[in-house]
């Protein structure tokens, strides 16, 4: 019996937290001394784990549409496990999916849902076991898609790095906030940027999502684009230290199937302000500031929280505290017993 690692995300993107998932689950594989075989379909965009120990990685020469295609994998795989919704070749294999969210059939119109819905969807209802990264897209999965009886559904939150932690010698600003991510539509990073009108001291530092664009400050003030920055690449260790100085994270994302950089902050000692979206209270829960709503004089009073010490302490040990309940191990813990389930490992 073996599991099988469909790798193609490493061909999707150059970096995002599903290579961050799977880099973590095929570790915790390699730790635990459990036999695992990864296919890479080359060319990847981005480095890819070597063979080593109970891990066998296959290079397979990536054909036309490579994506949309079956996922091949050896002939003696009990279990295939696509990094990104694909079936697994041999149709009757059993097969386990991870759910991430949903943002394409809530926001996405077009052709470019229309591909998109059909092969997750596919896969979906192909797989005999399908992981959800949260409650939220659990949710989401039975508005969208629906299960049978003869699938199962396992509720598995992702967990966190260990590079995200406070460090005594960083000396945190009260006026510097940090957005982290894509900054496109239901992001809500407009919806800051008219929060930062209230805020005349206020200063955001904006990680990933690439460059700052002309577009996103139209009809916004002088005054507030000089007070926005990107930072462009950063690597764990410099995005910790960012998280360790600034007042605080700025989130008002409206949607998310998990919310990875909340659970970083909260690791890293940084309050974390957002707005109302149930993943993001999934992991936040009592330890965020939630605008009371999605207004940008609501945004702004809620960041004004932060210049309270006695509210920003208590959010600093609440999310201490929090994170503690977010591992990758306990998360691959509970995908290698979804294995067991299937038949792709003996049972303990």
């Amino acid at each position: 019996m073996s599991i099988t690692i469909d790798g193609i995300i490493f061909s999707l993107q150059r970096q995002g937290g599903i290579s961050v998932y799977f880099r973590e689950l095929i570790a915790h594989l390699e730790k635990v001394c459990v036999p695992a075989t990864l296919t890479i379909d080359a060319q990847t965009i981005q480095d890819t784990p070597p063979s080593s120990g109970t891990l066998q990685v296959v290079q397979q020469t990536s054909r036309w549409l490579e994506r949309y295609r079956s996922a091949r994998d050896p002939a003696e795989s009990t279990v295939l496990h696509s990094s990104y919704y694909r079936l697994p070749a041999r149709g009757r294999q059993a097969s386990v999916v991870t759910v991430y969210d949903f943002t394409y059939e809530r926001f996405i119109k077009g052709p470019a849902l229309w591909v998109h819905r059909h092969q997750k969807h596919a896969a979906i209802r192909a797989a005999q076991a399908i992981i959800c990264i949260s409650e939220a897209t659990r949710d989401d999965l039975l508005e969208f898609v629906g299960v049978r009886s003869d699938q199962t559904i396992h509720v598995i939150p992702l967990g966190g790095g260990e590079t995200y932690r406070p460090l005594d010698d960083v000396t945190s600003s009260s006026r510097d906030l940090l957005f982290v991510g894509e900054r496109r539509g239901y992001k809500n990073f407009r919806l800051l940027l008219e929060a930062l009108t209230f805020l005349t001291e206020h200063r955001v530092q904006c990680v990933g999502g690439g460059p700052l664009r002309t577009e996103e400050f139209e009809g916004i003030s002088t005054d507030v684009r000089n007070r926005v920055s990107h930072l462009g690449f950063v690597t764990d260790e410099q995005l910790n230290g960012h998280y360790n100085r600034v007042a605080g994270l700025v989130y008002p994302s409206a949607y998310e199937g998990f919310g990875i950089p909340v659970l970083e902050a909260m690791r890293a000692g940084c309050p974390v302000v957002a707005v109302e979206c149930k993943a993001v209270r999934e992991v936040g829960g009592s330890a965020l500031v939630v605008a009371s709503d999605a207004s940008p004089a609501a945004l702004a009073q809620a960041i004004k929280r932060l210049d309270d010490a006695i509210c920003r302490s208590k959010m600093i040990s609440t999310g201490l505290k929090r994170a503690t309940g977010f591992s990758w191990q306990a998360t691959h813990e509970r995908t290698l017993q979804v294995y067991r389930e299937l038949g792709g490992l003996p049972v303990e």
